[in-house]
Protein backbone atom coordinates (compact mmCIF):
# COMPACT_ATOMS: atom_id res chain seq x y z
CA UNK A 1 0.00 0.00 0.00
CA UNK A 2 3.03 2.56 0.48
CA UNK A 3 4.40 2.22 -2.23
CA UNK A 4 1.37 2.77 -4.10
CA UNK A 5 0.90 5.99 -2.30
CA UNK A 6 3.86 7.42 -0.77
CA UNK A 7 1.25 9.95 1.39
CA UNK A 8 0.31 6.77 3.63
CA UNK A 9 3.39 6.05 5.14
CA UNK A 10 3.34 9.56 6.32
CA UNK A 11 0.03 8.68 8.12
CA UNK A 12 0.49 5.12 9.13
CA UNK A 13 2.23 6.14 12.49
CA UNK A 14 -0.45 8.44 13.86
CA UNK A 15 -2.79 5.41 13.02
CA UNK A 16 -0.81 3.29 14.56
CA UNK A 17 -0.47 5.27 17.79
CA UNK A 18 -4.13 6.11 17.95
CA UNK A 19 -5.09 2.71 17.38
CA UNK A 20 -2.51 1.53 20.16
CA UNK A 21 -4.67 4.19 23.07
CA UNK A 22 -7.69 2.89 21.45
CA UNK A 23 -6.64 -0.71 22.42
CA UNK A 24 -6.19 -0.39 26.00
CA UNK A 25 -2.22 -0.80 25.55
CA UNK A 26 -2.12 1.06 29.10
CA UNK A 27 -5.21 0.61 30.65
CA UNK A 28 -7.93 -1.94 30.97
CA UNK A 29 -10.88 -0.78 28.78
CA UNK A 30 -14.04 -1.95 31.12
CA UNK A 31 -12.45 -0.29 33.96
CA UNK A 32 -11.79 3.19 32.60
CA UNK A 33 -14.88 3.13 30.77
CA UNK A 34 -17.41 2.47 33.17
CA UNK A 35 -19.07 5.44 33.38
CA UNK A 36 -19.28 5.61 29.78
CA UNK A 37 -22.41 3.98 27.31
CA UNK A 38 -21.91 0.21 27.12
CA UNK A 39 -21.67 0.68 23.40
CA UNK A 40 -18.49 2.15 23.12
CA UNK A 41 -16.54 -0.11 25.23
CA UNK A 42 -18.15 -3.00 23.13
CA UNK A 43 -16.99 -1.66 19.85
CA UNK A 44 -13.45 -1.02 21.74
CA UNK A 45 -13.08 -4.70 22.94
CA UNK A 46 -13.83 -5.92 19.60
CA UNK A 47 -11.08 -4.12 17.94
CA UNK A 48 -8.43 -6.98 17.48
CA UNK A 49 -5.50 -5.43 19.01
CA UNK A 50 -7.68 -5.59 21.84
CA UNK A 51 -8.72 -9.24 21.79
CA UNK A 52 -5.25 -10.49 21.15
CA UNK A 53 -4.00 -8.49 24.03
CA UNK A 54 -6.14 -10.03 25.98
CA UNK A 55 -5.27 -13.93 25.18
CA UNK A 56 -1.36 -12.53 25.12
CA UNK A 57 -2.09 -11.65 28.75
CA UNK A 58 -3.83 -14.71 29.56
CA UNK A 59 -1.26 -16.67 28.03
CA UNK A 60 1.61 -14.78 29.62
CA UNK A 61 0.92 -13.45 32.92
CA UNK A 62 0.45 -15.43 36.28
CA UNK A 63 -2.40 -14.19 37.85
CA UNK A 64 -4.74 -13.46 34.63
CA UNK A 65 -6.80 -16.15 34.75
CA UNK A 66 -9.70 -17.03 32.64
CA UNK A 67 -12.12 -15.68 34.55
CA UNK A 68 -10.29 -12.32 33.51
CA UNK A 69 -10.90 -13.32 29.92
CA UNK A 70 -14.33 -11.92 28.45
CA UNK A 71 -16.50 -14.79 27.32
CA UNK A 72 -16.13 -13.58 23.57
CA UNK A 73 -12.26 -13.67 22.89
CA UNK A 74 -11.85 -16.68 21.80
CA UNK A 75 -14.66 -16.64 19.27
CA UNK A 76 -13.94 -13.39 18.08
CA UNK A 77 -9.84 -13.92 17.73
CA UNK A 78 -10.52 -16.70 15.84
CA UNK A 79 -12.88 -14.66 13.67
CA UNK A 80 -10.26 -12.13 12.95
CA UNK A 81 -7.78 -14.86 12.17
CA UNK A 82 -9.81 -16.28 9.48
CA UNK A 83 -11.09 -12.65 8.32
CA UNK A 84 -7.35 -11.28 7.90
CA UNK A 85 -6.44 -14.58 6.77
CA UNK A 86 -8.93 -14.40 4.05
CA UNK A 87 -8.43 -10.67 3.06
CA UNK A 88 -4.02 -11.23 3.04
CA UNK A 89 -4.48 -14.08 0.99
CA UNK A 90 -6.86 -12.53 -1.71
CA UNK A 91 -4.46 -9.78 -1.77
CA UNK A 92 -1.68 -11.17 -2.54
CA UNK A 93 -3.33 -13.17 -5.02
CA UNK A 94 -4.16 -10.61 -6.94
CA UNK A 95 -1.29 -8.54 -6.97
CA UNK A 96 1.28 -11.24 -7.64
CA UNK A 97 1.93 -10.18 -10.80
CA UNK A 98 3.10 -6.66 -9.73
CA UNK A 99 5.03 -7.57 -7.07
CA UNK A 100 8.99 -9.86 -6.71
CA UNK A 101 9.21 -9.28 -10.70
CA UNK A 102 11.86 -6.58 -10.65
Amino acid sequence: LGSKTPDLAQLMPFVMRTWMYASGVMFSIPVMLKDKPAWIADVLQYNPAAIYMDLVRFALIDGYGSENLPDHVWAVGLAWAVLLGVVGFVYFWKAEERYGRG
